[in-house]
């Protein structure tokens, strides 16, 4: 037995689902402080595989990179934040703040 099907038309357009609709709502996370915080790191030339190692501290993304290429070794991109209870509001809500630390190199 052969049996022979035509395909459906293809729409670009959404098929409406009767009167429903449905509404997402996203939460959006809110931060406080600098986004400057992140901190920049080349791994350890002989370190442990399973555990990230952080060598010489780098002032910026670009010199991390060049440095990375140079050496072949990967780089860690590191931001420190702190958790906030904010009670201000009539639901409670925990914000992120960043923590300012200052190069230690």
């Amino acid at each position: 037995m052969t049996a022979i099907a035509e395909a459906a038309p293809k729409s670009s357009e959404p098929q409406p689902r009767g009167n429903l609709e449905v509404v997402k709502k996203r939460r959006q996370v809110k931060v406080e402080g600098p986004q400057e915080s992140v901190r920049y790191f080349i791994a350890k030339e002989n370190g442990v595989t399973t555990l990230p190692q952080l060598g010489k501290e780098f002032s910026s993304e670009k010199e991390a990179l060049i440095e990375s290429l140079r050496t072949g070794l990967t780089f860690f991109a590191i931001s420190e934040w702190k958790a906030i209870p904010d009670f201000s509001g009539k639901n409670p809500q925990i914000l992120k703040q960043t923590v300012a630390s200052k190069p230690h190199s």
